[in-house]
């Protein structure tokens, strides 16, 4: 009992004590008079952790410590306002969260507590970015912010999360998840390249996307590839680091569901992995000089949201679903290489967790590496095609060219399994 209580508070002292150093680093640097740094912080978590665990003995103890505390803060921000050191309320909303926090933690809620703590210190920290970007925001940007919120926030909740049609292949819940995600891509990448400038904020939001869905960067990146027709290099370098992302995001997915499948499976992914690896860092080379005056461009002409790639997902996400749904049902095992090729064609994840659950029991481990490396291969098609539909013909080409490597290697490499 007393190790779980010094460890509620522990927590609660840490996290305190960390939003209290970037608040005393923040009055250093604006050179002005503290309000509050390491010390009060720290002891601020604590008190909200005491205030919790107390209660448990008297409701009316919380009750006191809670309202002393609030006083408190509000006679300081007083004094602070009349004195003309006070600028603005962050330091004092920064207080009662910290407070929450510490309570929280007394709840044993820690990962929530950690995760307020560091959305917490993102905020504090990046003050300089965060305020330079609200000075320079344009009205283009805060629409699109509102219909982002719009088909997230509003629609996606109103609808039902169950199958209808032939075989279940219409999820209308799922498919507008899909629609949420790519513009979510793009939104994120449209931020992406505002902060880190056109070519890194490309191939960052590739990186990052390619861990969660390298084929819905691919829809979402056609579309703004074929607005900028000048615009080659870093549209390709984007693509290829998210699908070199998604080989090893499988890699790590099986390692998790059947570690046993991964001595066999490490060979092809290893090997497209690399591959991809390899051509990133030439197409990365090539484009090094791309001229400023390109790069703003980008940002010029890009728009920070983008539905119709989306909906044109969301459009060949449900006809493949359906298509595999088909196949399932009427063929049954005899099917999971042409499962594995229509389920690559939209996701890899759901086929990988399938195939490496089967291969614990009823399916060989031989067997299920070929599936899901079929599926993997199906996906970089995917990825080519969509390019070739959607995207900038010049894009699409390079495109085209990395990804026949990358399934040649793969198909050469599974001879040695």
């Amino acid at each position: 009992m007393d190790f779980f209580v010094f460890q509620q508070l522990g927590v609660a002292l840490a996290l305190g004590t960390l939003i209290g150093l970037e608040r005393e680093r923040r009055y250093q640097i604006d050179n002005r008079i503290s309000s509050g740094g390491i010390r009060t912080f720290a002891l601020i978590g604590l008190m909200g952790a005491l205030a919790y665990i107390l209660s448990a003995y008297s409701i009316a103890i919380f009750a006191v410590l809670t309202s002393g505390f609030l006083a408190l803060l509000v006679t300081r921000y007083v004094l602070s306002t009349k004195n003309g050191i006070g600028l603005g309320m962050t330091s004092e909303v920064a207080s009662i969260l910290v407070y929450i926090i510490g309570i929280l933690s007394a709840m044993e809620m820690y990962v929530v507590a950690t995760s307020v703590a560091l959305a917490v210190l993102l905020i504090l920290f990046f003050k300089d970015p965060l305020h330079k970007w609200a000075k320079h925001l344009q009205d283009k940007e805060i629409i699109s912010t509102l219909q982002f919120v719009i088909i997230a926030f509003v629609i996606l909740p109103l609808l039902p999360n169950k199958a209808f049609g032939p075989y279940d292949f219409f999820n209308p819940y799922i498919v507008w998840l899909m629609v949420v995600f790519i513009s979510g891509i793009s939104f994120l990448s449209y931020i992406a390249i505002r902060l880190l400038g056109a070519r890194r904020g490309i191939v960052a939001t590739g990186f990052f996307a390619g861990f969660i869905s390298s084929t819905a960067l691919a829809f979402s990146f056609s579309g703004d590839s074929k607005k900028n027709q000048h615009i080659i290099n870093p549209y390709v370098l984007a693509v290829v680091v998210a699908s070199t992302a998604m080989f090893f995001r499988v890699i790590i997915e099986v390692i998790v569901l059947n570690v046993e499948l991964i001595k066999l499976l490490i060979i092809p992914f290893s090997t497209m992995g690399i591959v991809g690896i390899l051509s990133a860092m030439l197409i990365w080379h090539r484009g090094r000089n791309t001229p400023e005056a390109i790069e703003k461009d980008i940002i010029k002409l890009k728009s920070p949201f983008s539905v119709m790639p989306a909906l044109k997902f969301a459009v060949f996400f449900a006809l493949i679903l359906f298509l595999s749904n088909f196949v399932t049902a009427t063929m049954g095992d005899r099917g999971l290489y042409l499962m594995s090729l229509l389920s690559g064609f939209i996701d890899v994840d759901a086929i990988t967790i399938s195939v490496a659950n089967l291969a614990k029991t009823d399916i060989s481990r031989t067997s299920a590496v070929f599936a899901i490396t079929i599926a993997a291969m199906a996906n970089t098609i995917t990825k080519g095609g969509v390019f070739l539909l959607f995207g900038n013909t010049k894009v699409a080409l390079k495109v085209v060219s990395v990804f026949a490597l990358m399934i040649l290697s793969g198909g050469v490499s599974l001879l040695f399994i």
